[in-house]
């Protein structure tokens, strides 16, 4: 096999995704989530050399877009590729920061070639409207400052959680699961606005997807965290070949004495 095209990623993501969801053709699936990968990549140039103008023709946008004036946390899923959302947050006045995990080598393939990849994406953040990352690991003073300071934050929840990170029951396709509460909990005396959003790609049409809600004010942590967990359902029954989590779903979900969901394939 070649390096970068992502078969054997595919393979493996498939045997996990058959374990909690049923699937049709295995072809039409792999061949799907290597094709998201791809545009994933592509869009990391697109968004540096096509213009507002050209994005906002190539999106379709469903958004209750919170006030800019709060700072605001926004929640999304490793669901769909949406590097480009970045330009529509920075337009609608959220300068936001990405929580994120320092990338390693093994993240994006290997070799050089995978290393200047990395460097370009997150140079190009910042190009394209964010803020940049805020990486984990004695992060929650980073992400306070710049809630005082009146930024908001991006951050992902769809990971395995270790104790310190205070995982939560929740729902994901009928199954019992457990998601990181620890960042919902660390912006509470902030008291941001909250939303949770979606960045899709329709394979049948070619064109790119965003769907994002902001809560009502005051929910707790748990009540936002089943917001968070009824989306990514939603998405996952949508296209679960879009997910990039499969090879940590046995540590996301509990699979004791469940049954398959069936999902629906665009």
């Amino acid at each position: 096999m070649r390096s970068g095209d992502f078969v054997p990623e595919a393979d493996a993501a498939w045997r996990s995704c058959r374990l909690v969801v049923e699937q049709g053709s295995e072809e039409d699936w792999k061949r799907r989530y290597r094709l998201l990968r791809w545009i994933e990549r592509a869009d990391t140039f697109l968004t540096l050399t096509r213009s507002r103008r050209w994005w906002l023709r190539h999106i379709d946008i469903d958004a209750q877009w919170p006030d800019p004036a709060r700072p605001c946390l926004l929640l999304t899923h490793h669901w769909g590729a949406g590097h480009w959302v970045w330009r529509l947050l920075h337009e609608h006045g959220l300068h936001a920061y990405f929580v994120a995990r320092r990338p390693r080598v093994a993240d994006l393939g290997a070799g050089r070639i995978a290393l200047w990849y990395g460097a370009l994406r997150g140079w190009g953040l910042r190009r394209i409207g964010s803020r940049g990352p805020l990486y984990t690991g004695g992060s929650a003073r980073r992400v306070q400052a710049a809630m005082a300071a009146g930024d908001s934050v991006v951050g992902m929840l769809d990971l395995p959680s270790e104790t310190a990170q205070r995982p939560l029951p929740v729902t994901i396709l009928n199954r019992p699961a457990q998601l990181p509460s620890r960042l919902v909990d660390v912006v509470r005396d902030a008291a941001p606005t909250i939303a949770v959003f979606s960045c899709a790609f329709d394979f049948a049409r070619g064109r790119r997807r965003l769907s994002l809600r902001t809560l009502p004010d005051g929910l707790s942590t748990a009540d936002v965290l089943a917001a968070y967990a009824d989306d990514l359902s939603s998405c996952l029954a949508d296209a679960p070949e879009c997910w990039m989590m499969w090879h940590e779903s046995g540590a996301i979900f509990a699979p004791q004495q469940v049954s398959r969901t069936s999902a629906v394939n665009p």
